[in-house]
């Protein structure tokens, strides 16, 4: 299995590089059909401090039990794609993806190849349908209002002020695993409507659904979505949220409202899985009755594209009925950004969480570079 993974990343590159054109970037074009290779390379040095049980969304850092500081490279989440589309003659455009997440610093451990979005799709007047495995609308929206949102400061990872529905793969996670989604096209006033659902694999059918709605224009983005993971109990979660731009300053924040899903996902319900899932990361618990772990934040950045400062704050409230008591925190982390080219950026991050629960707090000091292609 490993030497397949390999093998179909050596024939993405070689795919793509045949077409490398210095003015349009790695993309290949020919006749009907025009293919491009994108992603990005990031490997950043990291310094945990949490009495050695820090917890960065994907993975577990390196530092010790024993340890309470810890020290590593992380390459995490670079990843690569092949994506493209083929003029049909009935009009359309067939579409596909296949994205997959690497991790340059560390080629021994056994998931630094895994597949993220994977798709095929078709694009027309009627709007975008793709089947496969898709980012839910509840992902996406928070991905676009974070900077550092695949980096080692990212607000979804170590701090944890975006929830797990966020990151991961599977059903009830923010990228949905046999998934249909349709994207309508986009209204003359800006408007998003987008719809999925996410087929249950197992005899009970309680497919997952969900969507939402965006306004977008020059300055704004404001959203709303709708997540439902389909098992019997409390397995919902909702969001709100906006971001205001210009040429100086960003301001944007989110609320999440949680009814169950949200606790399922960051692993606080007091239910029992009972052996009900079909695939590692699916959640299919069914009979929640923890809610409440309701989470926000808010952010602002300064300066321009060139250089940048980032500042967050968010809370994540305590559930009602979770598998124990006070599992709140609160959240913060401030950083900058310096960006060498369109493609080449260097940043630094300090980063804080501090559990309800608990008097000590969870530190990272993160220095990173990140390159898009």
């Amino acid at each position: 299995m490993k030497w397949m993974r390999w093998g179909l990343l050596c024939l993405i590159w070689i795919v793509a590089l045949d077409g490398l054109n210095p003015a349009q970037g790695i993309e290949w074009k020919g006749r009907d059909w025009s293919i491009a290779l994108n992603g990005a390379l990031r490997v950043s040095y990291n310094r945990d401090d949490c009495g050695g049980d820090c917890i960065s969304g994907r993975q577990a850092t390196e530092a010790g039990a024993a340890n309470e500081d810890g020290t590593y490279l992380s390459g995490n989440v670079s990843h690569i794609a092949i994506q493209g589309a083929r003029d049909t003659t009935a009009g359309i455009k067939a579409v596909f993806r296949s994205e997959w997440g690497l991790d340059p610093s560390d080629r021994h451990r056994e998931d630094s190849l895994t597949d993220l979005e994977q798709f095929i799709g078709l694009d027309g007047g009627f709007g975008l349908l793709r089947a496969g495995t898709l980012e839910t609308p509840y992902m996406q929206s928070g991905n676009l209002l974070d900077p550092f949102y695949r980096d080692a400061a990212a607000a979804r990872f170590f701090v944890d002020i975006q929830s797990a529905l966020h990151h991961s793969t599977g059903k009830g996670r923010g990228r949905a695993t046999n998934s249909i989604r349709y994207d309508a096209p986009t209204s003359l006033k800006g408007l998003d409507v987008s719809l999925f659902v996410s087929l249950d694999e197992t005899d009970d059918n309680d497919h997952a659904y969900g969507g939402g709605v965006a306004y977008r224009s020059q300055n704004w983005f404001v959203f709303a979505q709708y997540y439902d993971n389909g098992e019997p109990g409390d397995d919902e979660a909702y969001k709100v949220g906006a971001k205001i731009s210009s040429p100086g300053y960003s301001l944007f924040g989110q609320y999440e409202f949680d009814n169950g899903l949200i606790s399922l996902s960051e692993n606080i319900a007091a239910v029992e899985p009972e052996g009900l899932n079909t695939a590692e990361n699916d959640l299919t618990d069914e009979d929640n009755e923890t809610t409440g772990a309701d989470l926000w934040l808010v952010g602002l950045t300064l300066g321009t594209r060139k250089i940048m400062v980032i500042g967050q704050y968010g809370e994540r409230e305590d559930a009602d009925d979770a598998r124990f008591s006070r599992s709140g925190h609160k959240s913060w982390l401030v950083g900058a950004r310096y960006e060498l080219d369109a493609a080449f950026y260097l940043y630094t991050g300090y980063l804080e969480k501090k559990y309800n629960s608990d008097v000590d707090k969870d530190k990272r000091f993160t220095v990173g570079a990140t390159l898009m292609f």
